[in-house]
């Protein structure tokens, strides 16, 4: 904000090769007393300042910088893009799709909807523009956020947030004057609508925005393909062989090349096989494996 008068830590985003050994070059540069290496994350002190060197992508530059800025815009963005099912990070906007919805006990994968800033911010209904032109203060910047299409005040209560989500919140002071900004509000914008609908709706109209509908789908039928692979074969069937755990992945090669060269082809045996037969081969191979130990032993 213009009128700041003090600044925090330093991040900086760095776009670079995998051959950088960025601790090496950080020590080469800074002599730090100490660097901390938390995933893409470099921390380290220089002159009693804190410096972050944060690695990303290149596709991922753009959206980092604006997840970044202000203190606390992508935490803020991304608590409410979490409560209408969507995942908002320094890559850019995503959704976590589970087989079975609204149970995150099932397998789940990411699906990316977009890394593009503008896109992004006309769907959760924020102005582009009035972002590129700087807020003048920190109230001009809440003013912002809660203008969203999907804002709730809720969203920000307290019995909203999950324990570690409490604990990294209280630590942020601009998270905490947002706070403070929306008690002085009094605004009622809380939404008559079930919010597992809402999550629905806002997913279905997501893909749809973003044109991923057949990205979508194409991963809903590989993840099924995946779920029914492993009703239908896993180690589990080969464990009482030997009593050797060690042994199962070797027993299960084996009795998969007897079917297919490739585990592309046996994965799409297994799918077009019906239970009965696939265990009825696999107490073959069993017997087989038996009668020929048997005879060794003789």
């Amino acid at each position: 904000f213009p009128c700041k008068e003090s600044f925090g830590d330093l991040d900086v985003l760095i776009v670079c090769p995998s051959s950088i050994n960025i601790k090496h070059l950080i020590e080469q540069l800074f002599h730090p007393t100490e660097i901390c290496h938390n995933g893409d994350v470099y921390s380290f002190d220089f002159e009693q300042f804190q410096i972050d060197f944060i690695l990303v992508t290149k596709d991922m530059f753009e959206n980092a910088i604006v997840y970044l800025s202000y203190s606390d815009l992508g935490g803020l963005i991304g608590n409410i893009s979490h409560k209408i099912g969507l995942k908002y990070g320094l890559q850019g906007l995503w959704m976590n799709v589970h087989t079975k919805e609204f149970d995150p006990t099932t397998t789940s994968t990411k699906l990316m909807l977009s890394t593009n800033v503008k896109d992004i911010f006309d769907f959760l209904g924020y102005n582009y523009e009035k972002y590129i032109q700087d807020f003048d203060n920190e109230n001009d910047f809440f003013q912002w956020i809660i203008q969203g299409k999907y804002f709730r005040s809720i969203y920000f209560d307290d019995d909203q947030l999950n324990h570690a989500h409490r604990q990294r919140t209280a630590k942020r002071p601009i998270y905490i004057k947002f706070r403070e900004y929306l008690n002085q509000q009094n605004q009622s914008n809380q939404s008559s609508i079930d919010q597992n609908e809402l999550i629905c709706n806002v997913r279905q109209q997501a893909l749809i925005f973003f044109n991923k509908q057949e990205d979508n789908e194409k991963g809903l039928n590989q993840r099924e393909e995946k779920r029914l692979f492993r009703s239908k074969y896993s180690g589990r069937f080969f464990s009482d062989i030997d009593g050797q755990n060690r042994m199962i992945r070797v027993h299960m090669k084996n009795f998969e090349r007897r079917f297919a060269q490739t585990d592309e082809e046996f994965h799409q045996w297994v799918l077009n096989t019906d239970n009965d037969t696939i265990l009825s081969e696999i107490d073959k191979y069993k017997n087989e494996l038996k009668q020929s130990q048997s005879s060794a032993s003789n």
